[in-house]
């Protein structure tokens, strides 16, 4: 079962993780699944790093969906989403996986590539697997992950190390099931100059090792740009509804389809839900929906927002000034010329938002990513690195 996790007493301080959390290992009969968008750079390129968010937010809504809850471990990463399966939910999730892939390329014409690995198959290969929680907020728990699984575990899904890893489109057997997906929000301007969206690869296998190696990045960015508020990727001044682009994604990404009778129904939901939470911030009328209070829905975004995370690298979306950024580089070029990390980085002036919401429940977590490409860009830069060394 998934009690395994749940079970789990989470840290109430992100750096606390690195500092004095002790990590569990997962169990050897889990799973590591692993989403990734093919070719994620030329779309991005091209303008659709929105699509390319929005197809990382509906895996994540539709394996919500299956375990009936958001209590389990993910890491979202921009252009994909790595999840730890308990056996139990192994068969439902690949089915929701698989359809999720078809409805993506109808949707968006993006592919996705999707695997499953079962984690006592990496563990017999010599790697590890740990993971621990993190309480966001009283609305989100994040899960982070350490060891060395996770790298083979992309790896073998990339090179098709086995076919049974793979997740294919005919697997389906029940259709995925994306209530709860939403893509309300602009993106949201820098209030400080610059979003960084920023990934750090410790380069060692010891996990205590790793650990300190973060901690070093984290106590740097907080000596250089102040306490989590004063980085923080979402500012209430900043937050706006959207009203086109987005709305019409959540459309899209809702009923698999551009235009039909279906689309613009639910696009006019939307719209009708949209105004109401427009009046609702406006006016501050306290109006409820679920255990939303909807004049204080910025609230909500900026308390359960995933801009920071671990999943045996260090994800952040940081809004600074170019001096911050300037003086973060040299900290970090400094640490790479001594062989203990490489690192990634992509500026842009702006964030974005995607939304996964458990219907009926408390449960949320807005995903931040830096626009215009984020996490994925900078995934790019981090790539090429490693591949000189």
């Amino acid at each position: 079962m998934d009690d395994f996790y749940k079970n789990l007493k989470p840290s109430s301080q992100f750096q606390s993780i690195f500092e004095d959390t002790i990590v569990s290992k997962v169990p050897d009969d889990w799973f590591v699944l692993i989403t990734d968008i093919v070719g994620s750079t030329k779309a991005i390129e091209e303008g659709r790093y929105k699509d390319v968010n929005t197809a990382g937010g509906l895996t994540a809504i539709a394996v919500a969906n299956v375990y009936g809850h958001m209590d389990f471990p993910f890491v979202f990463g921009g252009d994909g989403v790595t999840f730890l399966l308990p056996i139990n939910l192994l068969f439902p999730i690949r089915s929701a996986i698989a359809d999720t892939i078809s409805q993506v390329k109808a949707a968006f014409g993006l592919e996705m590539r999707a695997g499953i690995v079962p984690v006592q198959e990496l563990y017999r290969a010599g790697t590890e697997l740990f993971l621990s929680k993190f309480k966001a907020s009283e609305h989100y728990v994040q899960c982070s992950l350490f060891g060395t699984a996770l790298p083979l575990a992309e790896q073998w899904i990339k090179e098709g190390k086995d076919e049974s890893y793979l997740v294919r489109e005919n697997e389906k057997i029940l259709p995925a099931d994306f209530t709860g997906f939403t893509c309300r929000w602009k993106d949201v301007p820098s209030e400080r100059g610059e979003i960084v969206s920023l990934i750090v690869k410790p380069n060692h296998s010891d996990l205590e090792v790793c650990k300190k190696i973060v901690t070093r990045v984290l106590n740097f960015i907080r000596s250089e740009y102040g306490e989590e508020k004063d980085y923080h990727p979402l500012s209430l001044n900043q937050i706006e509804l959207d009203n086109g682009d987005h709305l019409r994604k959540e459309a899209v990404a809702r009923t698999g389809k551009h235009s039909g009778l279906k689309f613009r129904l639910t696009l006019m939901q939307i719209w009708i839900e949209r105004t109401l939470m427009a009046a609702a911030i406006r006016w501050k009328l306290p109006i409820k929906s679920g255990h939303y209070s909807l004049d204080r829905l910025k609230e909500y975004q900026v308390m359960s927002a995933d801009f920071r995370k671990y999943d045996g690298t260090l994800k952040m979306v940081i809004d600074g000034s170019k001096k911050h950024r300037l003086a973060l580089e040299r900290f970090l070029e400094q640490l790479e010329r001594e062989g203990l990390l490489h690192y990634g980085m992509f500026v842009s002036n702006r964030s974005l938002m995607t939304c996964v919401l458990k219907v009926a429940s408390s449960a949320e977590v807005h995903f931040v990513d830096g626009a215009d490409g984020g996490f994925a860009m900078a995934a790019k830069v981090l790539k090429e690195k490693l591949k000189v060394n």
